[in-house]
């Protein structure tokens, strides 16, 4: 058991992300290829009932997407996001996907671990009790597939409560919002002191970070 861990570790270390990703963020945007999707998305993790709030977390998040291809194959990708939760997946096969899980990983501590069983397409994330075990690729729900080039999760904003970061033996993590998009969020007031949300859609924030690729001009 504990060689396959470890093979399932040394795997996703190995994933081909074609994002780079540093400390400093996203460096390189792979060039898009013959019938290949790009996947792209934010994750905002909030710590409520807190005196400061995690609107950006300041390291980086790691998102486990799950993908079923037009042919049927299920995959695993892991990818990791910048210190603003913006995260792309370039140049996987046409099909289905969707987030199952997400890691956030505090320095000293041990990470923190959210799964989503995907029995529905209202199914919630919760707390994995044991962070350190692998997430199974099972599912039960999928969305439809999609024609479209670049597929955007747009935004998820996790309200975690001070027990939720701070107790390893619970599941639930408290309030939580799902899938919201950017309008959704739009005026929406954190709990850093009422701050309202000002941030730029994924589809904006990359391409301005990366305006000559070729992801816009297909």
């Amino acid at each position: 058991m504990k060689s396959r861990y470890c093979i399932y570790v040394l795997l996703s270390v190995l994933i081909l992300l074609g994002c780079a990703a540093s400390s400093g963020g996203l460096k390189i945007l792979e060039p898009p290829k013959e019938n290949q999707i790009m996947i792209i998305g934010n994750i905002i993790v909030e710590n409520i009932n807190q005196e400061f709030a995690f609107d950006d977390w300041g390291q980086s998040i790691q998102v486990l997407i799950i993908g079923k291809t037009l042919d049927g194959v299920v995959n695993q990708y892991t990818v990791n996001s910048d210190s603003k939760g913006y995260y792309c997946l370039p140049n996987v096969p046409q099909g289905q996907y969707v987030i199952k899980a997400i890691t956030l990983i505090q320095p000293g501590e041990k990470p923190i671990k959210l799964v989503n069983d995907l029995t529905s397409a209202n199914s919630s994330f919760y707390r994995m009790r044991h962070p350190e075990r692998p997430v199974v690729d099972s599912v039960t729900w999928l969305p439809a597939p999609t024609n479209d080039k670049i597929v955007n999760f747009n935004i998820i904003w996790f309200g975690l409560r001070a027990a939720s970061i701070s107790d390893l033996s619970g599941k639930s993590i408290g309030e939580i919002l799902q899938a919201k998009s950017s309008a959704d969020l739009t005026g929406k007031r954190f709990y850093d002191g009422g701050f309202p949300y000002t941030r730029e859609t994924p589809e904006q924030y990359f391409k301005i970070k990366f305006p000559d690729s070729k992801w816009w001009t297909f």
